[in-house]
């Protein structure tokens, strides 16, 4: 019976712990999402989430574990979804376009998601190894194939990832349609030499679906 009653005790400290981590979590999506662009800090989770410092503390020891926590239950998998959509489609200028799009449009749809992946994807501190990686490979296989033409491979990926972040606020804001983010793609394609009646091709292939 004792050994019974230790085991339910231990069952609900862990109960209670995970319900807590789960309450700063949900609390850090409810914060990005209303904050928007602003760069969130502890202090505002810990107020949303109604805990103490040393509660957040006890669950995550930096700003970022907890954005990390985040994206792996909340962005992570839409994300790679995108991703692995894509990756069908066999030529790389249009993959390339076809995952702006997707993160274009579902910024505008989900807000929670939107304003995590622009938070996470603004600076080398905050960004994690899934949104480091885009959209690198695309481009590579695009210069390779004779597609896409850009003298630095830094320089093309930042402005691909520029433009898509400033696609994404302008789509949080209710401020985009699906005819923005075809111009969007339609800009991305243009700077990186497509030919226009390519890159018009391309992009009226985009449905907003």
């Amino acid at each position: 019976m004792a050994g019974g009653t230790a085991l339910r005790r231990a069952e609900i400290g862990l109960e209670r712990r995970e319900k807590t981590r789960q309450k700063l979590i949900a609390a850090a999506a409810r914060v990005i999402a209303t904050g928007g662009d602003k760069n969130a800090t502890i202090d505002d989770f810990i107020q949303a989430a109604g805990v103490a410092r040393g509660t957040f503390y006890n669950y995550f020891p930096t700003r970022e574990d907890l954005l990390e926590a985040l994206w792996t239950q909340v962005g992570k998998d839409p994300f790679l979804e995108i991703r692995d959509a894509c990756a069908a489609v066999s030529d790389p200028a249009e993959r390339l376009i076809a995952q702006a799009w997707h993160i274009l449009m579902r910024s505008g749809e989900d807000q929670v998601w939107g304003w995590l992946v622009f938070a996470l994807s603004g600076n080398t501190e905050t960004v994690n190894a899934d949104l480091r990686a885009y959209p690198a490979p695309d481009l590579e296989a695009g210069l390779k194939a004779g597609r896409l033409h850009y003298d630095n491979l830094d320089a093309a990926r930042d402005l691909v990832v520029g433009t898509v972040r400033a696609g994404m606020k302008t789509q949080l804001a209710g401020q985009g349609s699906a005819a923005y983010a075809r111009g969007l793609c339609r800009m991305i394609l243009l700077a990186l030499a497509v030919p226009p009646a390519e890159a018009e091709r391309v992009v009226g292939r985009l449905r907003a679906d």
